[in-house]
């Protein structure tokens, strides 16, 4: 029999993380799957994603015995289709980036303990969505990084950078050393991926706050110009010229760019132009990064599954803003 592996919401209404069916097609699993555990779980299972043995399939692929089926929601937690959802996709990475924003006049020992905090969360995130795609990589290698990465650049600026990101990647790559249940190529690949990204990610956001208060600002405002401006154009993009969300990212970025050099004393409009130019890339990359790490694959059109989806693009934004900002802030 195929075995079904359910996870966030539909883990929830089902009351179980698998279950074994019998079955020669996805949609006969999902039919059968449906009838046992009601309509609160059928009503999840109408917007989730369907991976067979770590590769994305549809209701007609074949299933055989001993095959692996996961479904994964397009949004994880809740359980409802989006359109039932009261919690918007976006919310929580929105309030990661109020977070930062709120304690940027803060003492740094409090920004760096938020910081890190962000990261963690984002870590677990993708660790629990990327589950699905039997590529999954090993958290505890990526949590270490993120958490030595900030406290290094803290301490020691640049030079504490340069060492926790050093660190990350030789517990990333020594993890299988001690761990033999993970000595897949890719799952070492994918962990070391993790690990350096969420290690920059922190210490990028650490190395912000000691350039200043308003460089964290300036950060802020600018991926959020973008992530908008992505957002936007994925939805009514079709409408615009054919604007995408790679394009709408790069725009909103601009945009914030030029409000933070003209708001921003500290910044002039050159600085914040090119710190838009940073974290538009950012967010096009950390778009890419996070829907390859949860998914399998590069997703541009829609979100990817998972609580923090939109938060993956302010991931690589930050140590590009910075690299930015202390170029030529």
């Amino acid at each position: 029999m195929a075995k079904l592996r359910l996870f966030a919401n539909l883990r929830e209404s089902a009351g179980t993380e698998s279950v074994e069916i019998d079955a020669d097609t996805v949609d006969g699993v999902i039919g059968q799957a449906k009838e046992r555990f009601g309509a609160r779980f059928s009503a999840g299972v109408e917007a989730a994603r369907v991976w067979v043995n770590g590769e994305q399939a549809d209701g007609s692929t074949a299933v055989k015995a001993d095959d692996e089926i996961a479904l994964i929601p397009p949004v994880s937690g809740g359980a409802a289709t989006m359109s039932q959802i009261a919690m918007p996709p976006w919310f929580l990475s929105v309030a990661l980036l109020i977070s930062l924003l709120a304690v940027a006049w803060a003492d740094p020992k409090w920004f760096v303990f938020i910081a890190v905090g962000a990261t963690l969360a984002w870590i677990w995130d993708v660790s629990e969505t990327a589950a699905a795609t039997l590529d999954a990589f090993v958290v505890y290698p990526a949590l270490i990084g993120a958490a030595a990465g900030a406290s290094a650049s803290y301490a020691w600026g640049l030079e504490g950078f340069a060492g926790g990101m050093a660190l990350g990647f030789m517990v990333a790559v020594a993890w299988p050393v001690f761990d033999r249940h993970h000595r897949e190529f890719r799952t070492t690949a994918a962990t070391a991926l993790v690990t350096l990204l969420a290690t920059a990610a922190s210490s990028g956001l650490v190395l912000l706050r000691l350039i200043g208060s308003h460089a964290v600002v300036g950060f802020v405002l600018v991926t959020t110009f973008a992530l908008v401006g992505a957002y936007l154009a994925g939805s009514y993009g079709a409408t615009l010229q054919s604007v995408d969300a790679n394009v709408g990212a790069l725009l909103g970025a601009l945009a914030g760019g030029l409000v933070a050099g003209l708001a921003i004393a500290e910044l002039d409009v050159a600085a914040g132009l090119l710190g838009g130019v940073a974290a538009a890339a950012g967010v096009i990359g950390g778009r890419a990064f996070g829907s390859m790490l949860r998914t399998g694959s590069i997703v541009h059109t829609e979100n990817a599954p998972g609580h923090l989806t939109l938060y993956d693009g302010a991931v690589l934004a930050s140590p590009l803003v910075w690299m930015a900002v202390w170029f030529f802030g």
